[in-house]
């Protein structure tokens, strides 16, 4: 009886060896087979999503809608000194020009750029002492090009204000006729747009505005040097439509109801920014849209001088994480060793158990960009019952 229990055992022990050893054979075959056949597929190390940092302050305000714009931020070699002409911001450096309908100002004397008063590594301005822009003609501002009557429009600068002594300062202008008929004779009256800034008996500045054969005047009277002048820049604005004028000085903001029903039409004389060279300034941005401009685009036009004079788009452009390039490949005997090399530690690895290692991901850390404070540049306009707030 225990031999027999002892041969049963014995039958057992072996049946259950040999299965062993098979099954273990088998998981060896299978291993190899699966490297032998088909490429390593690496393990992908998880990512934390790149932080993408938008400049959203970068493009010209209503940018669609703009149809001419001079400025110091983007390209400073749009000032052309050999030619006299600074070119449109976005004009196409090998663009052939056969019409300046909105490519470029021209100049009699050269201008010199200077660093801002905000940051010196920031957007230059083009000082225009002495110096008179002088644009496409006037009939191409319009907005019935066969017409040339203007309905709408939006003008708006920055610039800093160095000096102003003359009496009368005109710091743009368009202008032509309008043609009136009474009886059988045409009759033809000057057409203007501009907007004078005038010295008054206390020393300071009325801004006075001419549309069409209407001058508008009274409401932004007396406004103080230092308001003009102690400023790292100044915007001012004009927009037009047929019912309302509304005038821009930084944060401020006046409003006139446009007079009768003259229709105003431009002429072949160029547009002009500071006519005779009067004012000694330091232009940064010109933009001339052909319709009237939110208010929300006003206050982003203001946040845009200032994200390039203060340097703040070099800082983000700085801080934009450089693209990883991709890894080479390895020649294909290379791959064929390491398949090898997998496939001995396969081998020798068989019967023990595997740890498996965690892969660390890799922190990228970036510094955030502390945002600009727009209230910090010096509040020293005049009061007005409205005002943008930032």
């Amino acid at each position: 009886m225990n031999v027999l229990i002892i041969k049963i055992l014995g039958f057992l022990i072996g049946l259950f060896t040999t299965l062993v050893i098979i099954d273990i054979y088998d998981i060896k075959r299978k291993k190899v087979e699966t490297f032998e056949n088909k490429p390593i597929i690496p393990l992908a190390i998880p990512k934390e999503p790149e932080q993408i940092i938008k400049d959203d302050l970068a493009l010209i305000p209503y940018n669609s809608y703009k149809y001419m714009c001079i400025n110091t931020f983007f390209d400073i070699t749009k000032i052309d000194n050999n030619k006299n002409r600074w070119y449109e911001c976005d004009l196409e450096k090998d663009k052939e020009i056969t019409s300046n309908e909105k490519f470029y100002f021209t100049f009699d004397k050269i201008i010199n750029v200077k660093p801002n008063t905000i940051n010196n590594n920031g957007a230059y301005g083009a000082d225009i002492n002495a110096v008179e822009l002088r644009g496409p003609k006037s009939f191409y501002f319009a907005n019935n090009i066969d017409t040339n009557e203007v309905s709408e429009f939006t003008i708006l600068m920055s610039m800093k204000i160095k000096d102003i002594t003359s009496k009368h300062n005109i710091i743009f202008e368009l202008a032509g006729n309008t043609e009136i008929v009474n009886g059988e004779k045409p009759k033809y009256l000057i057409s203007i747009i501009n907007v004078n800034i005038k010295q008054n008996e206390k020393n300071n500045y009325d801004f006075i505005i001419t549309i069409g054969d209407s001058i508008y005047s009274g409401e932004i009277d007396n406004i103080e040097k230092t308001t003009l002048k102690n400023n790292d820049f100044i915007v001012i604005g004009l927009i037009y439509t047929s019912s309302e004028i509304t005038f821009l000085l930084n944060k401020q903001i006046f409003k006139y109801k446009t007079k009768g029903s003259f229709k105003v039409k431009l002429g072949s004389t160029p547009m002009i920014i500071n006519k005779q060279g009067l004012m000694n300034i330091h232009l940064y941005s010109f933009v001339f849209y052909k319709t009237p401009l939110p208010s929300s685009e006003y206050l982003k036009f203001f946040k845009h001088n200032y994200h390039y004079l203060s340097g703040l788009n070099k800082a983000i452009e700085s801080a934009k994480p450089v693209p990883e390039l991709p890894k080479e490949i390895g020649v294909r005997d290379d791959i064929d060793i390491k398949l090898r090399e997998l496939e001995t530690k396969l081998e020798t690895k068989l019967n023990k158990s595997m740890e498996e290692k965690s892969l660390s991901e890799a922190n990228i850390k970036y510094e955030n960009i502390t945002p600009f404070d727009i209230t910090s540049i010096r509040n020293t306009e005049v009061e007005s019952p409205l005002n943008f707030l930032f």
